[in-house]
């Protein structure tokens, strides 16, 4: 069976479905917001049943973006366990955080580490970071990373996606690829970090450059923004230049793509090897 992945198209936020090689369901942040709620639910609906369970709920770092609604994806299709890294994060006095923080308790919770990995069947998932000491007082340091394997029979990597957060260039350049080999960050499908901000490549310790060493190290041969209208400025011009020439493309030469033009956009880790990915569904 093989590993799917949906980045599904809600806006300003993250919220990415994965169904595991073993029939595991896990669903990566959430951003279910009162003007998406319909299509979003809807989607999940057709996709895996309504009144399914997901199994686990990811909760890459506790902004808002990344938990809002979640209450009301648990209504319809039941989480069964929480997993986070055990920082407070940004936003501890609003709806979505209380939300958030009471499903945690109800349904029970692991805290999640760096250098762990699960293996669901032929699906791998390797968190290469999460609470992050060596960065403590950066917020979006803590945001969970996964990198998400399909693997052979044999135990071979047959595709891969990476999973970032809000992760920025200080958290890549003096933490994760301290620990991690390039082997090891190479990813088929990269999710941009941040909805596409600057702040992945903008390394405040060095104000002379951008750094690149950590898209170089991942090669995605595609990168996929989720992003939606916002004040920020997301996704950032010079961020998506970045994206483009340092992915390597797809076989019909597309390097990028964004939810906010190409909707719900479906992985598929392939059984026989290499991956698939469809948008507009």
């Amino acid at each position: 069976m093989p590993t799917t992945l949906h980045f599904l198209n809600v806006g300003q936020g993250n919220m990415v479905l994965c169904e595991l090689a073993n029939g595991t369901r896990l669903l990566y942040d959430c951003n279910v917001t009162a003007a998406n709620e319909a299509s979003v639910l809807n989607y999940l609906g057709r996709t895996i049943d309504w009144g399914t369970r997901i199994d686990i709920f990811v909760n890459s770092h506790r902004d808002a973006d990344h938990m809002r609604g979640i209450k009301k994806v648990h209504r319809r299709f039941p989480v069964q366990k929480v997993w986070d890294s055990g920082v407070t994060g940004n936003t501890p006095d609003s709806t979505e955080y209380r939300e958030y923080m009471e499903l945690r308790r109800t349904v029970g919770y692991a805290e999640v580490e760096s250098p762990k990995f699960w293996s669901f069947g032929q699906t791998k998932l390797r968190v290469l970071n999460a609470k992050n000491d060596e960065l403590a007082d950066e917020p979006n340091a803590q945001s969970i990373v996964i990198k998400t394997e399909h693997l052979s029979a044999q135990g071979a990597v047959l595709a891969s996606a990476m999973l970032t957060g809000d992760t920025d260039a200080a958290t890549w350049r003096y933490s994760i690829q301290k620990h991690y080999t390039s082997a090891d960050l190479s990813s088929d499908i990269l999710l941009a970090s941040h909805h596409g901000s600057l702040s992945f490549f903008d390394d405040p310790a060095d104000d002379q450059h951008y750094y690149l060493g950590h898209l170089k190290a991942v090669s995605p041969a595609m990168t996929i923004v989720s992003v939606g209208d916002n004040p920020h400025g997301h996704p950032e011009s010079k961020a998506l230049e970045f994206y483009e020439t340092h992915s390597r493309g797809s076989n019909k030469g597309t390097k990028l793509k964004r939810t906010d033009e190409h909707g719900n956009i479906r992985l598929v880790l392939k059984d026989e090897g290499g991956w698939s990915l469809n948008d507009g569904q």
